[in-house]
């Protein structure tokens, strides 16, 4: 987990130069701990309004609602087009991530979300999009179904 916390904060450090936002301690941590969590855990950010709902009327643990708030943050920082294929905004998806976190009771990520938007937007990071596992190697079944594909998130490294 080091090197991928260590790739992450790099990219974080990076995003802040370029978008000269600074980040608290906190946020500039949670936004390193999050990226370093997806380099090696696929994400799919399909039904994101539904899983929130869902979770909220279930009244789900903290824990669900954070990492629907982190999909959130990175899917609108990196998988845009994708969130807004059929229709919805990123700013729809920005404020669900904000109302997610508010969820899990937490506050500071909630209002911290736009700063750490735009430092992910900022950083650039190399970006996979795979077929997921159910669907074998067969790429024309990937390809029948674009929304079974998962999105992976990988450092970029220079030379």
């Amino acid at each position: 987990m080091d090197t991928y916390l260590f790739a992450a904060r790099d990219l974080v450090i990076e995003g802040m130069r370029e978008s000269q936002v600074a980040l608290s301690p906190d946020l500039e941590f949670h936004l390193a701990s999050t990226l370093a969590r997806y380099m090696h855990r696929p994400i799919a950010p399909d039904r994101l309004t539904v899983r929130l709902m869902d979770a909220a009327q279930r009244r789900a643990r903290t824990g669900e609602t954070r990492q629907i708030g982190d999909e959130c943050l990175i899917s609108c920082a990196f998988f845009a087009a994708r969130l807004t294929r059929r229709g919805g905004t990123i700013v729809h998806y920005a404020g669900l991530g904000q109302t997610a976190y508010e969820i899990a009771g937490m506050p500071d990520l909630a209002s911290g979300f736009p700063d750490m938007l735009d430092v992910l937007q900022a950083s650039r990071p190399s970006i996979e999009e795979r077929p997921s596992q159910q669907d074998g190697d067969d790429a024309a079944s990937a390809s029948e179904r674009p929304d079974r594909k998962v999105l992976l998130l990988t450092p970029r490294f220079r030379h």
